[in-house]
């Protein structure tokens, strides 16, 4: 009881959702796997996995992708999290997975699916100087050059954990933006913001949200100074718009580290944090994971 107690508290806390756990014949005996009852576009997805016994291997297929779980020892037996992003465009009526696992027992297998629950994202319109909206060759060759550093930045695959949730707010500041609005430039409709605008004075400092590894740290013509963090499993966390990166690739941070500050280099209309964060290559919301505080 104290174990699935512990399942049930930590992916309430990352997902503000009720959990269910869905019953399989063909399931081992020890191992239970805890979801949100429902999953919505552009969202995080917790999953929570528990055994009774060591676990040697254990993998998430979500998406495409194979994500590993370290499983970590927990007094009543052995847990580990898997964060997953739900593509913003999904369409259905529920999503699925598969968890493998390996241990002395031997292999097997377990699928899930939770009901797809739609989501509405709001607009926002926006005037920008032309030379933001319709590019000059020699921007829009950069912009596709840093795109491929950015994409390589995403695709990162580590078997470590090094986040925990709640994630701490990189800034103090309230979100001016939220993740998921369509913007139109000079009324001209531009992809989903997927991310969050947070307020803040420039100058203030930026923090990681968590443990990691930095993965790209440089200037960017939209994003302006932006610095990406692995923290493991396939979860990486953008900085965008700072006015200094105080940061270099393969930097080893931890949670609470000063990596910049809020500035508003690139395509901005004034000083703010755009934070952004990935699971598997998906951008989701990152409001339900983030302290209050």
């Amino acid at each position: 009881m104290r174990l699935i107690g512990w399942m049930i508290r930590c992916v309430l806390l990352a997902c503000c959702a009720l959990l269910v756990t869905q019953p399989e014949a063909a399931c081992a005996a020890g191992v239970d796997i805890q979801l949100p009852a429902h999953a919505s576009p552009g969202q995080p997805l917790v999953a929570a996995i528990a055994s009774d016994t060591p676990l040697n291997d254990v993998f998430v297929e979500w998406n495409g992708r194979s994500v590993p779980v370290r499983m970590q020892p927990d007094g009543a037996g052995w847990r580990g999290l898997a964060l997953l992003g739900v593509p913003y465009d999904q369409k259905g009526q529920d999503v699925s997975l598969r968890v493998s696992t390996v241990s002395a027992g031997g292999y097997n297998v377990y699928r899930r699916t939770v009901p797809l629950q739609a989501m509405a994202y709001p607009e926002q319109r926006l005037t920008v100087d032309r030379k933001y909206v319709e590019l000059a060759k020699k921007d829009l060759d950069r912009h596709q050059g840093e795109r491929k550093h950015v994409l390589a930045a995403l695709g990162t695959m580590s078997a470590r954990h090094d986040w925990r949730v709640p994630l701490l707010r990189p800034v103090p500041g309230e979100i001016s933006s939220a993740y998921g609005l369509t913007r139109f430039f000079n009324d001209k409709p531009r992809n989903p913001h997927k991310g969050l605008d947070l307020r803040g004075a420039a100058g203030t400092p930026v923090m990681a949200c968590a443990d990691g590894v930095v993965v790209l740290a440089e200037q960017h013509f939209f994003a302006g100074n932006s610095v990406y963090i692995d923290h493991g499993e396939g979860v990486v966390s953008m900085y965008f718009h700072m006015s200094k990166i105080n940061v270099k690739k393969g930097d080893r941070v931890v949670r609470g580290q000063r990596i910049g500050a809020v500035g508003m280099t690139g395509r901005v209309t004034g000083p703010h944090l755009h934070f952004g964060l990935s699971a598997q290559g998906e951008l989701i919301d990152p409001t339900p994971l983030l302290a209050d505080k």
